[in-house]
């Protein structure tokens, strides 16, 4: 089935797909459960959560990651009073707090301003980081100014009173610690509260430009709708809404390490972009066209080391990570680019050299043993950080990586095909085989293919991680009989209700809750799913496929980092953006089953 009709099958399936319920100030359908969607728009650096068990609502600087990027939190009050009890759902533009007490409405002016206006909560804004702040304005109006968390934060008050208090001194009796606390309290001027919070990298100084919220609100609903638009699916303010949203309200602008505006993992905890992450953002957002899937995948390639290594993680600001990297999946990704658009020739000769230094480096660096099998030093270069397959050494030489490193091979082949460079396509094409070849050869045992330890080449005969069954990605580049056993192991061990486990549910090791000691993640889904239509078995991969897109839309409601196995209840972080491509994937080409 050709990518058209796919997109015509995947528009009429959407009405079938779960719904979200709207809050009970409903504006424009507010899909988006902030709950569990971070709220921003796309190439913001700011974003709104909010946390069920603290009943708080957190402010985020998106330059810094993990809980770096905890900016501010907001508590609501009245009269005094904590505000404990409240709903938050949102539309693309806008963000709706419910209380008792009245509602709030939020949403991002720009990349870096948050507007609030209340009606009926006051607020308090308690500054994460340590910093020092300075009131500029005169009762209560103005600009507040606070530096901390390497950042610069402004609030203008347009409407309410605001009152800061905070270290603005250093207290005489030395005996009592400084308070380094910035608390805002702003509370209702004639029943409202209009103001805006600004997050930059360099310091502003406090200027009162009006706000206009209707014509801002309808800036954003235009850009969004523009977006939603290039989309193959648009199912009103249902789930594949929401996922859309959640790839869209996910970019930064380029800035710093950045070369191309950014789809990052979240706007929450992990706010920056991983070295095998957004191969799949690229694949999904390549439904809306060929540029915005390029810069994607590109985007850790224009900080490629002279070796050929990709560093792990990219945020714009933050020092590269090179201690660790992430498994070689872009060739693979690459090719299946190809097989959607044909690229400009020297679009193919860049990528070529990208992924040739790709390669070489791990032919070069990563063989600690020299016996041809490139090794991983611990298992977060694999991606699989806990997995059962490092329980027992460091520098694993386990089957994914000249699997993922074969197809890499043939994908640089492919485009010197593609170029006319004949010699070079004959290259790599034979570096795939001889690569292919020394994989059965290490690897394979018989049965199965197992991780091994480099140097002494200790191994589980039986492994228990999928890690050891994603030779499968080679699709019918691998043997016949080795594939038909893969399937059989994988039907029987590693098939639950609602997907592909990452440890087998009978293992002694396998958790829950344990990241890759048992739950379901999107990217293996993905890359088994696709190597088994390619060799042929279309119905497992067609089961597969259905199972998880019912499990992320109807069973756990929401695109989380991973999923228990055997309940299909979302684990860790919600709105994931290579979860949600992976179901958007998913939904292309599965989405009429």
């Amino acid at each position: 089935m050709d990518v058209k009709t796919r997109r015509r099958l995947i528009i009429g399936a959407c009405s079938l797909l779960f719904v979200l319920p709207a809050g009970s100030h409903s504006v424009e359908n507010d899909f988006i459960d902030v709950f569990d969607t971070p709220f921003s728009r796309y190439g913001a650096y700011v974003a709104l959560s909010a946390d069920r068990n603290r009943k708080e609502i957190t402010i985020h600087n998106i330059r810094r990651v993990f809980d770096a990027a905890r900016a501010f939190t907001l508590v609501l009050e009245k009269g005094g009073e904590r505000i404990t009890d409240f709903t938050i759902s949102a539309s693309p533009a806008r963000a709706v707090i419910n209380t008792a007490a009245g509602h709030v409405e939020a949403y991002v002016r720009d990349d870096e301003t948050i507007v609030f206006e209340s009606f009926g909560p006051d607020f308090v804004f308690n500054h994460a980081p340590n910093g020092y702040g300075i009131a500029e304005g005169a009762d209560g109006k103005g600009a507040f100014r606070i530096i901390g968390g390497r950042s610069y934060s402004l609030f203008t008050v347009e409407r309410g009173q605001g009152v800061l208090s905070g270290p603005l001194s250093k207290p005489r009796d030395n005996a009592k610690p400084l308070d380094r606390r910035n608390i805002l309290s702003v509370k209702q001027e004639d029943g409202k509260i209009l103001m805006a919070l600004t997050i930059a990298e360099k310091e502003v100084k406090g200027t009162l430009t009006p706000i206009d919220t209707k014509a801002d609100i309808a800036a954003i609903r235009r850009e969004w709708e523009a977006f939603y638009k290039k989309t193959p699916c648009r199912d009103g303010d249902g789930f594949v809404a929401l996922s859309w949203f959640n790839l869209w309200s996910c970019y930064v602008r380029a800035e710093g390490h950045y070369g191309h505006d950014a789809m990052l993992m979240s706007k929450k905890y992990m706010s920056s972009v991983w070295a095998w992450d957004h191969c799949f953002n690229a694949l999904a957002i390549a439904q809306t066209g060929r540029q915005a899937a390029y810069e994607q995948f590109e985007l850790p390639f224009l900080r490629q080391a002279e070796t050929g290594a990709l560093p792990d993680m990219i945020n714009p600001n933050e020092a590269l990570a090179w201690g660790i990297t992430k498994p070689p999946v872009h060739g693979w990704c690459f090719g299946k680019l190809m097989d959607r658009f044909d690229f400009p020739a020297a679009t193919l000769k860049k990528t070529a050299l990208y992924l040739e230094k790709q390669l070489r480096w791990w032919t070069d660096y990563r063989d600690s043993d020299g016996d041809g099998i490139p090794d991983y030093p611990q298992g977060c270069d694999s991606g699989w950080d806990n997995s059962t397959s490092f329980d027992a050494s460091f520098f694993m030489e386990t089957p994914d990586l000249p699997a993922y490193l074969v197809l890499q091979a043939l994908t640089i082949g492919r485009i010197y095909e593609k170029t006319g460079d004949k010699g070079k396509a004959k290259f790599w094409r034979d570096h795939a085989e001889k690569l292919l070849k020394s994989l059965y050869e290490h690897s394979w045992n018989g049965e199965r293919f197992v991780a091994k330890a480099s140097r002494t080449h200790e191994h589980e005969s039986s492994p228990t991680s999928l890690i050891t069954l994603m030779p499968i990605v080679l699709g019918d580049v691998l043997d016949r009989d080795k594939m038909d056993r893969l399937v059989a192991i994988l039907r029987e061990n590693f098939l639950t209700e609602f997907g592909i486990a990452t440890e087998e549910p009978k293992s002694p090791r396998y958790i829950s809750d344990g990241y890759w000691r048992g739950p379901i993640w999107a990217p293996p889904t993905y890359l088994i799913i696709d190597g088994l239509r390619r060799a042929g078995h279309d119905g497992l991969a067609r089961e597969i496929a259905v199972r998880f897109i019912n499990m992320v839309s109807r069973t756990a409601k929401g695109n989380y980092e991973n999923f228990d196995a055997l309940t299909g209840r979302g684990l860790r972080a919600p709105g994931y953006t290579w979860t949600t491509s992976v179901f958007l994937l998913l939904l292309e080409e599965y989405g009429n089953a």
